[in-house]
């Protein structure tokens, strides 16, 4: 809902008939036409204006002064509405048989209609309100990614015409998307989830190099585990060493109940009833069998029942042996991945001593397979080429195959990931913090995100595991405000303090590139920054352009010597130069083909020479 419905408040001045008249000259020049015959209304004598009706639900305003003179009553007015919402309220009206007629050009919309209609037309303006504030809209969306597959996200993404950004998100990355692709999101996110999968499943890594004693030890053992499944005095065993090294607590039976258990499983290892195994996290196997035992019985209360000679009274109860929960399968992928990991790092042990290693990198679904030369000075980007050479991977499959090499193989995953993973995170601008922050926001955190447009700034909130996206030039505070209360559970003052801050960061991003300057003659230009590097940027003023790197010593100095410029506002272009994203600036030069991009500018104030 827009801020001009909303202060759209029915106040209602009463409008004398020569103002109806001006009202009515306002709709030139189609107006010097509307004027014909009089008629008398009230006490003012005034003009009948004949004029058919509009076809979106408006009457024109010769009838409306009709209408008024009909039912004796003043023309009453409401301005500032945009002309959408006008429209809507003389269709909502004509509904009704209420007359109503709509002043003005442009945008701005003035809706008039009579006084004794005043309830109705209020009613129908707090409806489209209403209707506006029901699930405001974000212009953009998020999920989290870990930092690892966020390029493997960004390329999926990116490929299907989904643009988005990242922004730091602690242990995670947020990726943030434009809404309008929230249903192709969903579907790419599935798609991924399925291409991790299968990688997972059907990549396999073989290093080729000689197994050392322990390797062939822990490989025993993983094929012990594995034939265990099929094996119960294998399991036996594994229940044996897993009852000896756990902390819980197990029920106590009685002789006669052990006797009961021993009778029916004989090889039992440890019972206890289907909601005690739950408790502890296990589930009951679906072909689950149990062993029926006495128990006490007690009342709703948890009080024993007695018989007539005040003995207590048993009841069967079933109890289950460990062999009949998951608890085998729930630990053995555990161990055996414990183990693998153990492995891999007896294989990677040669990579600490500089040494380089043969690993045969092969597809088990189509057998097609590459043997790459691993060391530690090993880059992603390299090995991503590789499947996607020799493998036919995608660049989503590739990035993603090469982490389970990364991480398969131990190698460095700083060094690994370095420059390939998300482009410059920190060129955006993220977890914004103010020291006049109110208290009640101190665990609130804002980054700021443009797409390729470059046009609107996306402020993206995150309140705890909530998160949700304000976009200060499309929205209405209102439209702002809601979102804050409905997604992120905010109060109404939280909500506005909440929303101010995102208008305040809005507004500075948007000056990085306002900096009013002048040259020694005095007179206004405009003068051109961009940020080409890391320490790089190009100042340009009228027909001279110059290269600096940040780093040059008195480079305020020099910039205000090459230009004629004040030292101060030389100061100024450099820090406006250090704050511009270099990853906006590259986004705004890759797609300049499709749609000009203009050079970040600064207007250079007029003054007199200093």
């Amino acid at each position: 809902m827009t801020d001009e419905v909303a202060s759209a408040v029915l106040s209602g001045s009463t409008k004398t008939v020569e103002t109806a008249l001006e009202l009515i000259r306002m709709l030139a020049p189609a107006a010097k036409n509307l004027l014909a015959g009089t008629a008398s209304l009230g006490k003012k004598g005034v003009q009948k204006v004949i004029s058919k009706a509009t076809n979106n639900g408006a009457v024109s305003n010769a009838r409306l002064i009709a209408e008024a003179e009909k039912a004796h009553c003043t023309i009453l007015s409401n301005s500032n509405f945009l002309a959408r919402d006008a429209e809507i309220i003389a269709e909502k009206a004509a509904k009704y048989n209420v007359p109503v007629a709509i002043v003005g050009e442009g945008e701005k919309k003035t809706v008039e209609f009579l006084e004794r209609d005043k309830a109705v037309i209020n009613q129908i303006t707090q409806e489209i309100m209403q209707e506006r504030l029901k699930g405001a809209p974000e212009s953009v969306k998020s999920f989290s990614v870990s930092p690892n597959n966020a390029a493997a996200i960004k390329a999926l993404l990116n490929e299907n015409g989904v643009e988005c950004q990242f922004v730091n998100d602690g242990d995670k990355i947020k990726c943030v998307y434009p809404a309008e692709y929230a249903e192709q999101v969903a579907v790419l996110k599935n798609e991924y989830k399925a291409a991790y999968a299968e990688i997972e499943e059907n990549l396999g890594i073989a290093p080729n190099v000689p197994e050392t004693e322990r390797q062939i030890e822990i490989k025993s053992q993983i094929e012990d585990i594995e034939n265990s499944r099929d094996n119960a005095e294998l399991r036996g065993k594994y229940y044996d060493e897993f009852l000896s090294k756990t902390e819980i607590e197990f029920p106590t039976y009685s002789d006669r109940n052990m006797e009961l258990v021993e009778e029916q499983m004989p090889d039992a290892k440890q019972v206890a009833g289907k909601a005690f195994w739950e408790k502890q996290g296990f589930k009951m196997n679906e072909d689950a069998k149990g062993v029926e035992i006495f128990a006490p019985q007690v009342d709703d209360n948890g009080n024993p029942v007695l018989d007539e000679n005040g003995k207590q009274l048993f009841t069967t109860t079933v109890v289950y042996d460990i062999s009949q929960t998951n608890a085998f399968e729930k630990s053995l992928g555990g161990k055996i991945d414990e183990l693998q990991r153990e492995y891999n790092t007896e294989t990677v042990n040669s990579l600490k001593d500089g040494n380089t290693i043969k690993v045969e990198l092969f597809n088990e679904r189509d057998g097609n397979s590459v043997e790459i030369t691993v060391d530690k000075k090993m880059r992603k980007p390299e090995v991503k080429e590789i499947l996607k050479e020799k493998l036919g991977y995608s660049e989503m499959q590739a990035d993603l195959a090469a982490n389970k090499l990364c991480r398969e193989l131990g190698l460095d995953e700083k060094k690994f990931n370095s420059h390939s993973q998300v482009d410059n995170l920190n060129a955006l601008k993220t977890n914004i913090r103010y020291p006049s922050d109110d208290v009640s926001l101190r665990e609130v955190r804002y980054d700021a995100v443009n797409f390729k447009d470059g046009e609107t700034t996306h402020i993206l909130l995150q309140n705890g595991d909530k998160s949700a996206a304000l976009s200060p030039e499309t929205m209405s505070k209102t439209e702002m405000i809601n979102i804050c209360k409905d997604k992120l559970g905010m109060s109404e003052q939280q909500a506005e303090l909440a929303v101010a801050k995102a208008v305040k960061i809005d507004s500075q991003i948007k000056s990085k590139i306002a900096e009013r300057t002048i040259d020694e003659k005095g007179i206004s230009q405009e003068i051109h920054i961009e940020r080409t590097g890391t320490q790089t940027f190009t100042v340009q003023l009228g027909d001279k352009s110059k290269f600096y790197n940040a780093n040059t010593i008195n480079l305020e100095d020099k910039i205000a010597k090459d230009f004629g410029i004040p030292k101060e506002n030389a100061r100024n272009i450099i820090s406006k130069a250090k704050s511009q994203s270099l990853l906006q600036n590259k986004i705004a030069k890759s797609t300049s083909s499709k749609k000009a991009a203009p050079t970040p500018k600064i207007e250079l104030g007029k003054g007199k020479k200093r």
